[in-house]
């Protein structure tokens, strides 16, 4: 990532192959294309909610990638600190804000304190090397090997994340193993170029010399560079998706699962009583009179009281249950491994439980119908027919009770 100052003789420049790039454009493209990927980061991550953690994270890196690349390209047109010192300070916080960004989207915690430490020797170093005493093997073990570093760390971020999320097939794994391939890519190349420092000599004019060998390694830096930036775009935009997807599985106003949410709980729990032959239970419930509260005390004061009974019937409820809201003022309950006398006494306990009101809410009573999984059931539609038949004939009876089916 560096390069001499000082301009190579005739003899040196004569024994180059000749170029067919131009270093200094493969540079200015790639900054082009970081700018364009940190500012679409940015308007993707802001556009999201709930927020995406690193996402800001990435975006900066890659403005910090692209300033860097934008003063590479004037050296020996400008001042040293000008084209040296300050852009390989860019790059070296740029991969240290990858890694950063990569960890908190996953959750995880990166410990920074002794990273300081680490940043400042390595700034140190490819100072000194600039300024003090000319020298391009070491900035390139300073800079270099900072880099490789902190790229090693992004890896193993990817690596955690793909071994925990290996047995959970509801999480995308496309944008993740994608990534975590073409970062792992990134930190082999800048271990092999800080390897090629230690053990060879360096000489011509760093990421500007035309030499096959920097060719090679110029394009190998770049062409990582751009696709772990796609690689983050793909993360941000499978994480919009995930969180699309998760707001249609919750009622927004109760908290509680969603019509989709319970007939896919619904769905498993019926192929799995199918295979096993384990009984599952389900509860259809309605709340007594709904309409005639919204229109006695407002719908605000109805949206109130649904809440406060969702409330009381998860308290009511083992982890294990699933409660949603299939619409209005109607619930379903499934009740995995539960026969239907524990289904009865369950809905003994919701019919009580939904009396309990709060100060200033009106207060409200529920009829609730049930039924329990048979194996003649073609599928899970019969089973919420029947809870639906007994719903009814709660009702009939004169509701505030709880019938079977």
């Amino acid at each position: 990532m560096e390069h001499n100052k000082k301009e190579p003789d005739d003899d040196v420049q004569s024994m180059d192959v000749t170029p067919v790039y131009d270093p200094g454009t493969l540079i200015m493209l790639t900054s082009l294309l970081m700018a364009v990927m940190g500012i679409v980061l940015l308007l993707m991550g802001r556009a999201s909610t709930p927020a995406i953690a690193g996402y800001r994270h990435w975006a900066a890196g890659s403005l910090l990638a692209m300033f860097s690349g934008l003063l590479i390209s004037l050296r020996g047109e400008a001042l040293d600190w000008l084209t040296y010192t300050i852009p390989n300070t860019a790059a070296m916080l740029a991969y240290t804000l990858y890694w950063i960004g990569s960890a908190r989207y996953f959750g995880q915690q990166p410990r920074l304190k002794g990273w300081v430490v680490l940043f400042v020797v390595a700034w140190i170093g490819q100072a000194y090397f600039t300024h003090v005493e000319d020298s391009l093997r070491g900035r390139y073990l300073s800079l270099t090997g900072y880099v490789f570093a902190a790229s090693l760390m992004h890896a193993i971020v990817f690596a955690m994340a793909i071994f925990q999320r290996r047995s959970d097939h509801r999480q995308y794994l496309l944008g993740v193993t994608f990534t975590g391939f073409w970062v792992c890519f990134s930190t082999l190349v800048f271990g092999a170029r800080w390897v090629h420092a230690v053990f060879q000599p360096q000489d011509g004019q760093g990421m500007l010399d035309t030499s096959w060998m920097q060719a090679l390694y110029l394009g190998t830096f770049t062409f990582g560079l751009v696709i772990v930036n796609i690689g983050f775009l793909l993360l941000v935009s499978e994480r919009i998706r995930s969180n699309f997807e998760d707001l249609a599985m919750v009622d927004t106003l109760t908290g509680v699962r969603s019509r989709r949410a319970v007939a896919n709980a619904a769905s498993d729990l019926f192929r799995r009583s199918r295979r096993s032959g384990e009984p599952f239970s389900v509860l259809s419930l309605d709340l007594d009179h709904f309409k005639a509260i919204n229109d006695q005390f407002g719908h605000q004061a109805g949206d109130r009281v649904l809440q406060v009974f969702c409330r009381h019937v998860e308290d009511a409820l083992r982890q294990s249950d699933v409660f949603g809201r299939v619409g209005g003022e109607e619930f379903i309950v499934l009740l995995p491994a539960t026969t239907m006398a524990q289904a009865g006494e369950l809905s003994e306990r919701l019919r009580l439980a939904a009396l309990i009101s709060e100060p200033g809410l009106p207060g409200v009573t529920v009829s609730i119908g049930y039924t329990d999984w048979r194996p003649t059931d073609a599928g899970v539609d019969d089973t919420f027919k029947r809870a639906d038949r007994a719903l009814y004939a709660a009702k009939d009876a004169g509701r505030n009770r709880a019938m079977h089916c």
